[in-house]
Order: structure tokens, then C-alpha cells, then sequence
């Protein structure tokens, strides 16, 4: 416990939530309460306050220690496994309903529990928000995650597809940062591209917010992904590269050494001469200067 308030209290979710829902608690608080997004006026009781975030969400984001801390403060039963059971069987039972009568609830709660689905129920649930978003455009937003999902996933549904080409205006730019950072947890190259690729297909729909695309970009050609992404950001708005961001990238490729990464080192080379040619304005940093290590003393001479 912190100051009388327990660690479901902190990130604001019940005491039931499963592990996606505590995660997005945690993002969105981190995105709010940032020392380095907040007035400087602010930052004391920011630090404060991500300090007791983090606490939390270390504690809740880790199986065994979130059982044993329920179990010591006698809360959940120190085990989700039924919460899990009944919302599977709930997830089934919402598929089955007549489409008029889905509600965005009953939305929020397939997508908190599709990770934990098998994957032939996963695809149905894909396929039962494709028939959805058919029917009732007006329930795009809540299909967002799902669609990125279904990406992550690897499903062979169609839900983004359907997504682009009736409601791509319902992508908000914190789905596409978040998806950015989940594409660099998967496993593998070639699904590590394919996400990538997917990205690129956002960003033909909504070029309005291509400056969130710039930072997955760059992750896409430091990964050394041979996907769309950058090419297709120089093609529909390079104007949103920073010279800053450019900087980082820079610092970036700097940093892989030409003996050890000499492949997506080139590659990424590669890739500055894409940018400096779309936007011969932007200025490449030298590189630093390897300073020369001294022997030690009884080797010096």
C-alpha cells in the first residue's frame, strides 16, 4: 500500500483487471505524468507521482508478484485464472449476438481478453468485428485496437483491411505510437516487417498525422526490416522529418560498429542517403571521433 491507496487504486483499475488493461493504464499515466511533458512548475509532484505509477505497475504487471501481494492484502483471490475462464465464455457469448446490440462495453471487453483467446476463437472475434464494422460504421473506434491487434497476432482476418477502406478517420495517433512500440516486441524479422509494411498502409490513409510515423520509421531501419515504412514516409510527407529527429537517427547508426553490425550498418547508411536526398536541407552530424585508449602503465612503453 501507498499512503492508505493500493496499487489497483493507483493506476485506477479494478481489482479483477487482467494484465493488457493494467498495461494501458500504466502508458497513459506515463504519457500524462512524464517529468519531461509536465510545466517545470509541475515536475516535483510528477516525479512524485510516476514514482508510485511505477511501483504499482511493477508489482501488478508480474504474476507472482501480484498474487502475493492479493494474497497479503486479501484481494482477488491471488489468482485471475476464473476471471480469465469467464470472460472467454463471455467473449463467446457476445460473437453470437445480433450485431444491433453490440455495445461498445461489450467491445472494450474482447479486446481485454483476446490475447488469451486460442487462436480459431481469436479469428472469429476478427471476423465477428469485420461483420460489425460492415453494419455499423459508427463503431470504428472501438475496432482500433482490435484491427492492430489482429496485426500483431498474425491473424489471417481482414478487420484492418476493413478498417482502412471504410473508417481509417477513427485511427488516433496514440494507437499508431502504441503500435509502433508493441511492433518492437515481436519476435522475428519477417513479422517484425509485415507490421512494419502494415504501418506504411496507415500512413497512405492518414498522412495528416504522418510526424508519429517518423519515429517507427527510423526503429524500422535500425532493426535493419527491409519493410515500406520510411520509403513511403519520403514519399507522403518528409516534410514532417525534424532536424532533430534526423539527430537521433543519426546518433543512432553511429553507434553500430562497422566489425560487429557491418550488414544494417550499411543498410542503414543506406537509408541516410534515402532521407538526404528527399531532404538535402537536413544536416548530418560527423561522427564522433574514437579517442584512443592508453595502454596501461607497464605496457607504455
Amino acid at each position: 500500500m501507498i499512503d492508505g491507496k493500493n496499487y489497483y487504486q493507483i493506476l485506477g483499475v479494478p481489482e479483477d483487471a487482467l494484465f493488457k488493461e493494467i498495461q494501458s493504464a500504466w502508458r497513459k499515466f506515463v504519457k500524462e505524468n512524464h517529468e519531461d511533458l509536465v510545466q517545470p512548475w509541475e515536475r516535483k509532484a510528477a516525479k512524485e507521482m510516476m514514482f508510485d505509477i511505477n511501483e504499482a505497475y511493477e508489482v501488478l504487471s508480474h504474476e507472482d508478484k501480484r498474487a502475493d501481494y492479493d494474497n497479503s492484502h486479501m484481494l482477488n483471490g491471488g489468482s485471475t485464472n476464473e476471471l480469465v475462464r469467464s470472460r472467454v465464455r463471455k467473449a463467446k457469448e457476445i460473437i453470437l449476438r445480433d450485431r444491433s446490440r453490440i455495445t461498445g462495453k461489450d467491445m472494450n471487453m474482447i479486446d481485454s481478453i483476446i490475447d488469451y483467446l486460442p487462436p480459431r476463437i481469436q479469428e472469429k472475434c476478427f471476423d465477428f468485428m469485420t461483420d460489425l464494422l460492415c453494419k455499423r460504421p459508427e463503431m470504428a473506434s472501438y475496432v482500433v485496437s482490435l484491427a492492430l491487434e489482429e496485426q500483431l497476432l498474425g491473424a489471417t482476418t481482414h478487420l484492418l483491411d476493413t478498417l482502412l477502406a471504410k473508417a481509417a478517420y477513427a485511427i488516433p495517433w496514440e494507437k499508431i505510437y502504441l503500435y509502433g512500440e508493441d511492433i518492437l516486441g515481436v519476435e522475428g524479422k519477417d513479422n517484425k516487417e509485415r507490421n512494419y509494411n502494415q504501418l506504411a498502409r496507415i500512413l497512405w490513409h492518414r498522412a495528416d498525422l504522418a510526424k508519429h510515423f517518423v519515429y517507427p520509421a527510423f526503429k524500422e531501419q535500425a532493426y535493419g526490416c527491409e519493410s515500406s515504412l520510411l520509403p513511403t514516409l519520403l514519399k507522403v510527407a518528409p516534410q514532417e522529418i525534424t532536424q532533430d529527429n534526423f539527430n537521433d537517427y543519426v546518433d543512432t547508426v553511429h553507434s553500430m560498429r562497422w566489425i560487429i553490425n557491418s550488414q544494417i550498418r550499411n543498410y542503414n547508411e543506406q537509408a541516410i542517403v534515402w532521407i538526404l536526398n528527399v531532404r538535402p536541407d537536413l544536416v548530418r552530424k560527423p561522427e564522433p571521433k574514437k579517442q584512443k585508449k592508453e595502454l596501461p602503465f607497464p605496457l607504455r612503453s
